[in-house]
């Protein structure tokens, strides 16, 4: 009976001895792959489709968390049965060692399995309750809000007039593409703007900044990674995560409740295509783009099914821009041909950290691979936009660059100053109207929904949809009204709405009600 106690004892060290070393070699691969990541990022990314993750990513992954969390748990084992003297038969000739087996220290080591495998989990739990700020993340867990529900503006009982000849759309989202880049003032790696064709086209056409020059919008959680950035800007919300909530794509749905841009241009009879050069199922993100809005997705799964790319065809996350701007200029073209307005929608991927991809098509004028990165993506974009203006259907076509979230690359802006705000590019080409105020406006992603119906000339009551306001309009967005850190703070609490009318909890508020 004592021997299986003791077996008991010992299997129960052992887990928890493994649970503690994978959860740390889990931080710290987490801390040193990306920048500023969040516990609402790493939760959403365990609740949706892995598939398509980048090969190097999940083998890096599994060295640096499986591999060292069991090896680590291994050696930890060995020297634990070894110095409480529990090796006797493997070292039965050695008398040092029987002679050391009756003594204190062996005595003392055979009581530590338990305390030792508690303390390396409480260690590992604390190291990741820091980094992540898991305690600020359960606070607004367990504090209500009714923000959203006050704030939101549903885009399907809005009014939204059109245009009687319906405006074309591109939207191009562009892979962790911040103007920091573009600013030597910056610091750090920053040495000078490594991306001049996305700075001119800036400076040639609509840009909001929240400085004077080249600026863009502000990072908030919930629009940090790509999936989460891709909804906030086709749908004016943040995406919050609970930890009992399911609905980010796979075999559920995509945030059921919400309405995306896609749902509203297709009421009005729009084409919609989303080119992808990775695999659409990762992060749910087929899901989320056909539900709302009945997208035609092409990406590499489709194109290798078409024959228009090699079976085995594989760089980087799936195929490089090169051939992604190809692709898009065939798909254009199919489009264009159509008796119908249209949506085209795609996303970069070489500017993805770690390092980027570096094409043939990109220099090596810069020590730092990331930057070369950098500024072939800009000359790529560049030339795609100058083809884009050549035809015959761009006179009626609004073009919207815009960056995804802040780079998740951990070294490339890390010595940048302290002070300087980092923010995310946008650029809007040949929109029917003209903005209010350019410069000096505080804004998030989220308010790209109603600007990006404004430039295809849509007059929108109020001029707010989602949590997003018109910038094109003088209408102060929610960050100019509450400020960036007030904002946030209230975008971070739990929303009893959010849960009930887009992820469809039916949960209950325990707020005050107020009349109507």
């Amino acid at each position: 009976m004592k021997k299986i106690k003791f077996s008991k004892r010992l299997l129960i060290s052992a887990l928890l001895l493994l649970g503690g070393n994978l959860l740390f070699f889990f931080t710290i691969w987490l801390l040193s792959k990306y920048d500023q990541i969040q516990l609402d990022q790493v939760i959403f990314q365990m609740k949706s489709p892995a598939s398509g993750a980048h090969k190097n990513l999940l083998t890096s992954a599994f060295l640096r968390v499986g591999v060292f969390g069991f090896a680590l748990t291994g050696l930890e084992i060995f020297l634990y049965l070894l110095l409480s003297g529990r090796l006797t038969e493997l070292f039965k000739k050695s008398r040092k060692y029987l002679g050391y087996c009756t003594g204190k220290v062996c005595a003392f080591f055979k009581k530590t399995a338990l305390p030792f495998s508690s303390v390396m989990l409480i260690f590992s739990l604390t190291l990741f309750s820091v980094k992540l700020d898991v305690f600020g993340y359960a606070k607004e867990l367990f504090t209500e809000s009714d923000f959203i529900k006050e704030n939101y503006v549903d885009p399907s009982t809005a009014q939204l007039t059109f245009p009687k000849e319906k405006r074309n759309l591109i939207y191009i989202f562009l892979e962790s593409m911040e103007s920091t880049y573009a600013d030597p003032n910056a610091g750090g790696l920053v040495t000078e703007n490594f991306i001049p064709e996305l700075s001119k086209l800036a400076e040639e056409n609509v840009h909001f900044s929240n400085t004077e020059g080249l600026g863009g919008a502000l990072s908030y959680t919930g629009t940090t990674w790509t999936a989460a950035a891709m909804v906030a800007q086709t749908s004016g919300i943040v995406v919050k995560v609970p930890l009992s909530a399911d609905t980010y794509g796979g075999e559920d749905e995509f945030i059921p409740g919400i309405v995306s841009i896609g749902e509203v241009l297709e009421k009005e009879g729009y084409n919609q295509t989303l080119l992808l050069g990775s695999d659409a199922a990762f992060a749910g993100r087929d899901s989320y783009f056909t539900e709302h809005g009945n997208y035609n997705i092409v990406d590499i799964v489709s194109l290798k099914a078409e024959g228009r790319l090699p079976e085995d065809y594989l760089e980087f996350w799936g195929y490089e821009d090169q051939k992604l701007f190809q692709f898009a200029k065939e798909e254009l073209t199919k489009l264009a041909a159509q008796d119908a307005p249209f949506n085209f929608t795609t996303l970069t991927v070489d500017t993805h950290f770690p390092a980027g991809y570096l094409c043939p098509q990109c220099g090596s004028e810069y020590e730092e691979q990331y930057a070369n990165v950098l500024a072939c993506s800009s000359k790529q974009v560049y030339e795609f936009v100058q083809w884009i203006q050549a035809q015959e259907w761009y006179k009626n076509t609004t073009i919207i660059i815009s960056g995804d979230h802040l780079t998740m690359d951990p070294e490339f802006l890390a010595d940048i100053d302290e002070n300087y705000t980092r923010t995310i590019y946008n650029c809007i080409i040949n929109a029917p109207i003209e903005p209010v105020q350019e410069t000096n406006r505080q804004f998030g992603t989220f308010d790209m929904l109603p600007t990006t119906l404004a430039t295809l000339g849509v007059e929108i009551e109020g001029d707010r949809l989602g949590l997003g306001t018109n910038l094109f309009s003088d209408q102060k967005t929610l960050t100019e009204e509450y400020g960036f850190e007030g904002l946030s703070e209230e975008l971070n609490k739990k929303s009893v709405f959010y849960n009930n009318e887009f992820l469809g909890m039916q949960q209950k508020s325990h707020l005050p009600q107020t009349a109507e």
